[in-house]
């Protein structure tokens, strides 16, 4: 049971469905992670700007009020004349002001020099008497040319409470006199919180030039006024109008604010807005849970995802190696018939076809020693042609398991084309160009397996091309050089291959510059008989066979040569025949 699940971990099925999970979970996290952090970036801004209409406003709103005081005042200065110095005419349009702007004023009357007042309000009509807290909206209202109006700092009137007054100076009946107008600051902040829209993570305020709060932020849950002063985290809302920043934040009470003011022209009033984003944390905070939710159907139908893209090749890559398997064990009459469509059936109706056509020849071997040969010939063939189709097999799994998959379909093809090579006609014949181009298809082959470059340097006389070989002679050369010459093919190398005339003979060198051998190695390399160890058991299967070959077809006169050294790499020679191509004699 262990060796099956360790075996299920090392397969490809395995590692295919861990690639297909990981991309798909990855991928999901990555567009959720990115969509929360744009939905918050553009909710955020749209706070911002909304905070930023909205002082906006505030300050026109405080701009149309100050400019209703001023007509107010201006329109009782120019009816002054009509009061032909009659305090009774004075008190009447003084209560028709009043009436008339009740939502905005407080109170509206006027100061004598020994501080007591005509009122236009219902109580200050009645209640007259001097005061001396008028004094400094007496004073100030001469501060400056005559006629111009000024503004109070906030105060607390006996009569209107925390209010602001707009005074200017004016003579009735010869006699020096302020003119003063109590502007009404609760009907004032009723407005500016109608403007905010009753929001509680975006308040709106006012402050003098000394930080005194004119309209507090109402609601808020981060600022705090004692005594007319804006308190926040220990500090003094003085800090806020000192600030030279326009829009800045500040960190209250483990809370980012992003604080926006701006400065009245006409008052110097600094009007402010203060956005704390909590109402915005408590709605991302569901958006964060809805995202967690979309993940786990993500992590659900990656695992969906991945075990679909798995088994699409899962089973037919076992399925052929099964088969691949009893046919590198001797059994030649099974059948790897497909119905699928794709590459893996026409791997498999091709191979059909190899083994169909190895049957053949078979079945019609005679007993006679040339018939011999020809069996002999097949049965070394048949040694090498399931090893090549296994291996490749591994070549498929190694480029699916790094997620290749644009490679796969060039594999298949390489190998059709390998094994159309080999099963094509009946002829141990082809031309050294056919062998050259089957050697190139190979080597794809084995780069891919290996993911490493092994370079092809071709040195071949143009006039040999056409000279016919045996065919499948280069191919397991080539092998033994990636195998055993560039450490099983973890290391890159070139492959020279050099052909020529000499002699009568056509003479083809496969070169490596991989680990090479000592003369021992070499001597028994082209040995009958078995050997100690797999490393030259390997070796042999191919040399030896393909010696065998050449030596069965051309007699004893030619085979192969080979020459090495540890540490410079081995070169394996192969002699033929210097015979023209036959008709037909080739592919």
């Amino acid at each position: 049971m262990k060796e099956r699940i360790r075996h299920w971990f090392h397969g490809i099925s395995f590692r295919l469905f861990l690639v297909c999970f990981v991309f798909v979970l990855s991928s999901e996290a990555i567009i959720s992670a990115l969509s929360y952090r744009y939905i918050e970036n553009e909710i955020t801004a749209s706070q911002l700007e909304q905070a930023r209409q909205m002082l906006k406003k505030e300050e026109e709103y405080i701009d149309l009020y100050f400019l209703l005081m001023q007509n107010t005042i201006a329109q009782l200065s120019s009816s002054a004349v009509s009061w032909r110095d009659d305090l009774e005419a004075a008190q009447a349009a003084l209560e028709s002001v009043y009436r008339e702007n009740s939502v905005m004023l407080s109170d509206v009357y006027l100061i004598h020099k020994d501080l007591s007042i005509l009122g236009g309000n219902p109580v200050t009509k009645i209640i007259n008497d001097s005061r001396e807290d008028r004094r400094p909206l007496y004073e100030l209202a001469f501060s400056n040319s005559y006629g111009s109006v000024n503004v109070s700092e906030p105060y607390a009137s006996f009569f209107s409470g925390w209010t602001v007054t707009f005074v200017r100076a004016i003579t009735v009946k010869g006699k020096p006199m302020a003119l003063a107008v109590d502007l009404n600051l609760t009907a004032l902040q009723e407005r500016l919180q109608r403007i905010g829209g009753g929001r509680s993570d975006l308040q709106l305020g006012i402050m003098d030039r000394e930080g005194q709060v004119i309209l507090e932020p109402s609601g808020s849950r981060l600022f705090k006024v004692i005594d007319h002063r804006l308190q926040f985290d220990g500090r003094d809302g003085r800090e806020l109008v000192e600030a030279k920043d326009d829009v800045f934040e500040e960190r209250i009470d483990g809370t980012s604010v992003t604080i926006m003011k701006t400065i009245n022209p006409r008052t110097k009033w600094t009007i402010f807005t203060l956005y704390d984003g909590i109402d915005l944390q408590q709605s991302l905070n569901r958006l964060e849970t809805f995202f967690i939710g979309i993940l786990l159907l993500g992590f659900l139908l990656s695992i969906l995802t991945a075990a679909f893209v798995a088994r699409m090749i899962r089973i037919p890559v076992n399925y052929l190696i099964r088969k691949i398997n009893l046919v590198q064990h001797g059994d030649l009459n099974i059948a790897i018939s497909s119905p699928r469509q794709d590459e893996f059936g026409k791997l498999a109706s091709t191979f059909d076809d190899m083994l169909g056509q190895i049957r053949t020849l078979v079945e019609h071997v005679n007993l006679g020693e040339r018939k011999k040969k020809e069996l002999e010939i097949q049965v070394l063939q048949s040694q090498i042609n399931p090893h090549f189709l296994y291996n490749t097999l591994g070549s498929i799994s190694n480029v699916v398991a790094f997620e290749r998959y644009h490679e796969v379909d060039n594999i298949i093809e390489a190998l059709i084309s390998i094994l159309e090579y080999g099963i094509t006609d009946f002829s141990d014949r082809a031309s050294l160009e056919q062998e050259l181009r089957n050697v190139r298809d190979y080597l794809y082959i084995q780069q891919i397996r290996y993911d490493c470059q092994f370079e092809l340097v071709e040195e071949i006389d143009p006039e040999t091309l056409k000279l016919p070989v045996l065919r499948m002679a280069l191919q397991p050369i080539v092998e033994n050089s990636i195998f055993h010459g560039y450490a099983g093919g973890r290391k890159p190398g070139a492959i020279r291959i050099s052909a020529q005339r000499r002699g009568g003979r056509l003479e083809i060198a496969v070169a490596d510059a991989g680990i090479g051998m000592t003369e021992d190695q070499t001597s028994r390399l082209l040995e009958p008989g078995s050997s100690e160890n797999n490393w030259d058991r390997r070796k042999r299967i191919g040399l030896y066979n393909i010696h065998q070959r050449i030596q069965l077809n051309y007699g004893e006169a030619y085979g192969l040569i080979v020459r090495s050294e540890p540490g410079r790499g081995t070169t394996i020679t192969l002699t033929f025949p210097d015979e023209p191509a036959q008709e037909g004699g080739s592919r």
